[in-house]
């Protein structure tokens, strides 16, 4: 994504005053070079600040105590945006923000409030274009979420503190919330994770989720209908018995389909279509005695169930009183391993007096007792893992059997209430009319808590799209899309490393995104973490050759999110001290530093240089530095933006400084 910084500007406090604007060039390498306390270190966390940040990093007293304002004017391809945040005062921050948006922007003298940080951070995401799906998060207690502008930040900062770090390598990535988040987005920003892939993701997630539910639904439903195919087969008995049906054979050898259909033709029937059969009614004396069997073999197998469940309840219950017998007596003997270590002629007699039995025996009976006690709590703990799940057995089958018990039951209650009402009607047609309007509402009732076909379809149908789901979700080939995308920038890196004061510049390297570091490997097949690796201008090549390389990258393909800049603060930290770079005393040899610190200093604008070149003028470099142009002046695609050196030479005008000092 074309996103470069063309100004930064600073507005006073005093309006009498013209703001502070400070301009860059789009595609070069832009450096503000100055002595100590001039401002430099200010520059990234202006920018930040203005970028959305979530705390004011902006060095306090002069530089806030001058300053009402701060903002940037942002370079994309065919427009600019001015974005500015006021200056929080003793607050943290401030969420009140400026924004402007045209082909050309006009710097304004004086600024008010048109915006707040939230709207601001959603412009950005929608330049850089982001997914608004969230991305699954591979840690453990942290929730899912999606990409923000503000976690592209981390390839675009490279203050002091980090620049020759051998243990944190991005912006922000030594905080644990940071990391993690840029940790599980990597193969995103990296495009090995297509829109379409997050897409996919997310929606079988939703998908898995709905059938989840459908299917215990449909579980409950099958329950419920599992219970109502014995309540069907007894009023369709009653029917029969009643002669509103003819049925030869067994009920039971109809599908439960059949026996739904056959209750619906009944339901259409009338009292008169009543005809009496011996046979029916004998059937159904028969089918009484069979579920009063049935229903005491039930309960018989109920209270077996029950006594099981007892005795294993309370041999349970024993087994915890044991063991904790066995740890009550664990503890007391417990002293004799210190008894035993400390037992010599001298202490035994003051331990056991002038006992017979000799002393050492006796610490070793209280030791063979301890060891046994261990034993046995060993043993015993191993008894609840076996014996737990019988125990869970036994309690689903207590469950299944009352169950089919209520089942059986509320058939025979049917058939109670049928011959309650048979003594009184005598089959008459009023008694007839009674049933039918029973199995009427007992049918509708059946219909709606039955199995919904509707249910299955939306099961099937979701099954259908989870498998064309997995179909055009390659995890596969989205690692192998990983693996070509840090192949391709480890060989950036490795081709820029060659400029750079390295050690081992012949070594290849790799960028571990799982770690967020570099791994290095040796002649003899050894991996070295950049932590494992000494010196600190080993830290910085690696540093700047793995952040250049990934500007690379992302330039290199099709659409990036990532904004096209990235600012370096002191690259030089580990060749220039600050004293040597005040022009103070130093111990160091001056010849040294002229031959070989500073070419290694050199080396860093060349490879900057080599970026920009490689880039085809389509990255931005801005580096805050000590070193002068007689380290760079010669190079290719440098600008020189300002030198803070002297009375004048400051990122806050010297009058604003006074006027604050008044």
């Amino acid at each position: 994504m074309f996103f470069q910084i063309k100004k930064l500007i600073l507005w006073p406090k005093n309006t009498e005053y013209d703001p502070q604007i400070i301009e860059f060039e789009v595609g070069k390498v832009n450096i503000i070079t100055g002595a100590s306390r001039t401002g430099k270190s200010a520059i990234i966390p202006i920018i930040d600040y203005c970028l959305g940040s979530e705390k004011c990093s902006i060095p306090v007293k002069t530089i806030r105590n001058a300053c009402s304002w701060f903002g940037i004017v942002i370079q994309l391809n065919d427009s600019q945006i001015l974005l500015a945040r006021e200056e929080p005062g003793i607050r943290k921050s401030t969420d009140k923000m400026y924004m402007l948006e045209d082909k050309e922007i006009s710097v304004p003298k004086s600024i008010e409030k048109n915006e707040n940080r939230d709207n601001v951070k959603k412009r950005l995401d929608e330049i850089a274009r982001l997914t608004f799906l969230e991305i699954e998060n591979n840690f453990v207690g942290f929730s899912k979420s999606r990409p923000s502008f503000r976690d592209l930040i981390a390839f675009c900062f490279q203050p002091q503190n980090i620049v020759a770090n051998a243990n944190t390598l991005f912006y922000k990535a030594d905080t644990t919330e940071h990391r993690q988040k840029l940790i599980n987005i990597f193969p995103y920003l990296l495009g090995a994770v297509t829109p379409k892939d997050l897409a996919n993701k997310n929606e079988l997630a939703m998908l898995t989720n709905k059938l989840k539910t459908l299917d215990k639904s449909l579980f409950n439903l099958k329950k419920v209908g599992d219970k109502w195919r014995e309540e069907i087969n007894s009023w369709l008995l009653l029917s029969r018995e009643l002669g509103l049906i003819e049925l030869d054979g067994d009920l039971n050898d109809l599908t439960f389909e059949e026996q739904i259909h056959l209750l619906d033709e009944i339901t259409k029937k009338n009292a008169t279509d009543s005809k009496l059969v011996n046979d029916s009614i004998n059937q159904s004396t028969e089918e009484i005695i069979i579920l009063r069997q049935r229903e005491e073999n039930l309960s018989n197998e109920l209270v077996k169930a029950k006594r099981r469940f007892t005795e294993m309840k309370q041999l349970m219950e024993t087994v915890d009183n044991y063991k904790e017998s066995l740890n009550i007596q664990l503890e007391r003997l417990h002293i004799s391993k210190w008894l035993k270590k400390i037992s010599d002629k001298s202490t035994d007699k003051l331990l056991f007096g002038n006992s017979n039995d000799h002393p050492g025996n006796i610490i070793e009976k209280f030791y063979e007792k301890l060891i046994q006690v261990e034993e046995n709590i060993d043993s015993i703990e191993k008894l609840p893992v076996s014996f737990e799940r019988e125990f869970e057995t036994v309690c689903n089958e207590i469950a299944e059997i009352a169950e089919n018990l209520n089942i059986v039951r509320k058939k025979l209650k049917l058939f109670s209430d049928k011959l309650t009402y048979e003594s009184k009607s005598k089959f008459s047609l009023e008694g007839v009319s009674r049933f039918l309007g029973r199995l009427e509402y007992a049918k509708e009732t059946f219909t709606q808590s039955s199995t919904d076909s509707k249910l299955i379809k939306d099961i099937e149908d979701i099954n259908v799209r989870v498998g064309q789901i997995n179909q055009e979700t390659d995890t596969e080939k989205s690692n192998i899309r990983l693996k070509l995308a840090l192949s391709t920038v480890n060989m950036f890196a490795m081709e820029l490393l060659q400029f750079l004061d390295s050690e081992r510049p012949n070594d290849s390297m790799e960028l571990d995104i799982g770690n967020l570091t570099i791994k290095v490997k040796g002649k003899d097949g050894r991996k070295d973490y950049l932590w494992e690796i000494g010196s600190g201008s080993n830290w910085l090549a690696y540093h700047i050759s793995i952040t250049l390389a990934l500007q690379l990258y992302f330039l290199k393909t099709n659409y990036s999110p990532i904004p096209s800049f990235i600012v370096y603060d002191q690259p030089s930290q580990v060749y220039f001290p600050k004293k040597l770079a005040n022009n103070d005393d130093s111990d160091l040899d001056p010849k040294l530093v002229k031959d070989e610190d500073k070419l290694a200093v050199q080396k860093i604008f060349n490879t900057m240089s080599q970026a920009i070149k490689k880039s085809k003028n389509r990255l931005q470099v801005i580096v805050l530095e000590h070193a002068d142009s007689s380290i760079y002046g010669d190079l290719e695609d440098i600008h020189e933006v300002c030198e803070w050196r002297g009375e004048k030479g400051k990122l806050i005008p010297e009058e604003w400084i006074k006027e604050e000092l008044e």
